[in-house]
């Protein structure tokens, strides 16, 4: 009954999607040339790139994140399946630019992208029709009611890779509980981040006969490690002159004036980097911070400087292969915090405010590896820094066994990609 509404909602709106597409384009949100594809048509061909591809796995990720995870799912699936070729479906403009960007680094993966048909049956049936998938994978946590059980109508295995649901999310549907159960039970295999996902997957789905094998893996949605650039290496090392260098990553507006208030605490011995997540803050920050210099007005910091402001982008890696600490922003205010694997991958103590529901099973699996410290202020952030600066032998043991939990994690693609396998030659 449910579903019947829903679907009656959108031919309802079937008049309008003209008018909102056209709308959205003109925000930047959706681009004129791909508009086509949200109706579920392409006037991309859909014969198979190369003469020896069997069949046509379809990814489908939200945006850039999951984009990400979908395209390394992709290349670890085609050395399980050779003779398979990949569809990539992304919701934003942004996910279609990292897809394009991978693709022109590898111009032999057998890779196509369009953009997700909205979720109107219509538009999903001529997909469907279109590029014929011989399975559908959902990333993360993007259900779409008629893309996965029109796809399941349709005799294709559908699989929903390293999914979560926020308490919220899992909340509403379980006020729909049929609905639920119709929607997740329609997979054949999922992949939840943690056992509590899994669990909550379980309860969404409940009894039913030939429900979905439910194997947990962990996060697929591992970021990738920058290169440190050598000559920026050096101009930050020089700048430090000895003194021990501290990184507020990816910061949110409202933590950056307790990362200055730390500073302070920390005093002329410590070199304090502040890297927001959106670089266009950071003149509000230098203010906050007394005129700090700043690397976009192309200032660099020198002997003298305790604040800097790195309002860049792509320069990530050169400031983690730097750091002493990192504290890992959006988690002191409720934007749910960032993948803490990279800082990981350098063996970095991470500090995090609580607000982490995002990547919580990272944040979890790093705190059972004593690599993660929960603050709430200055004081509190900087008192842990002066009791880990004490203890030279835990910080060498912590940094082991963070990389080594980075390490550990990055064999989950593998581990999916050939259950995915498994699952596809069996239903052949």
């Amino acid at each position: 009954m449910v579903l019947s509404v829903y679907n009656m909602v959108w031919r309802l709106l079937r008049p309008l999607i003209p008018l909102i597409l056209w709308y959205r384009t003109r925000r930047g949100k959706e681009m004129a040339s791909r508009r086509l594809e949200r109706y579920g048509r392409s006037d991309i061909p859909a014969n198979k790139i190369h003469p020896h591809v069997t069949g046509r796995i379809w990814l489908h990720g939200v945006s850039v994140g999951e984009t990400v995870a979908a395209l390394r799912l992709a290349r670890a699936l085609a050395d399980h399946l050779p003779d398979h070729e990949f569809l990539l479906t992304t919701n934003t403009v942004t996910g279609l630019d990292v897809i394009q960007a991978a693709m022109a680094d590898h111009p032999y993966m057998p890779v196509r992208h369009v953009m997700q048909p909205l979720d109107h049956p219509d538009f999903v049936d001529q997909f469907l029709t279109h590029w014929r998938p011989v399975a559908a994978i959902f990333m993360e946590s993007d259900f779409w009611p008629n893309l996965i059980l029109r796809s399941k109508q349709f005799g294709i295995p559908v699989i929903f890779a390293s999914s979560q649901l926020s308490k919220k999310a899992a909340a509403k549907w379980m006020k729909r509980p049929a609905f639920a159960k119709q929607l997740f039970a329609a997979a054949d295999l999922i992949f939840p981040v943690d056992s509590d996902q899994a669990e909550q997957f379980r309860r969404l789905i409940g009894t039913t006969q030939n429900a979905p094998q439910i194997e947990v893996i962990g996060s697929l949605k591992l970021p990738d490690t920058q290169t440190p650039d050598p000559a920026l290496q050096q101009i930050l090392r020089n700048a430090a002159a000895g003194r021990r260098v501290f990184l507020a990553a990816s910061t949110h507006e409202g933590e950056d004036q307790i990362i200055i208030d730390a500073a302070k605490i920390l005093g002329a011995g410590w070199l304090t980097i502040i890297a927001p997540r959106h670089p266009h803050r950071g003149d509000s920050i230098a203010a906050l911070a007394g005129q700090a210099p700043q690397r976009s007005h192309g200032a660099m910091p020198d002997q003298n400087t305790q604040i800097f402001i790195m309002d860049s982008l792509g320069e990530m890696g050169t400031l983690f292969s730097l750091a002493a600490y990192v504290f890992l922003g959006g988690s002191l205010v409720p934007a749910g915090g960032h993948n803490p694997l990279e800082p990981a991958a350098f063996g970095v103590p991470i500090f995090t405010g609580a607000h982490i529901f995002k990547n919580m099973a990272e944040f979890d699996g790093l705190a059972g590896a004593n690599a993660v410290f929960t603050i709430s202020d200055a004081e509190t952030l900087t008192k842990q820094i002066y009791l880990l600066e004490k203890d030279p032998k835990r910080r060498a043991k912590l940094a082991t066994a963070a990389k080594d939990y980075v390490t550990i994690a990055h064999q989950r693609v593998g581990v999916a990609a050939h259950a995915i396998g498994h699952v596809l030659t069996t239903d052949k």
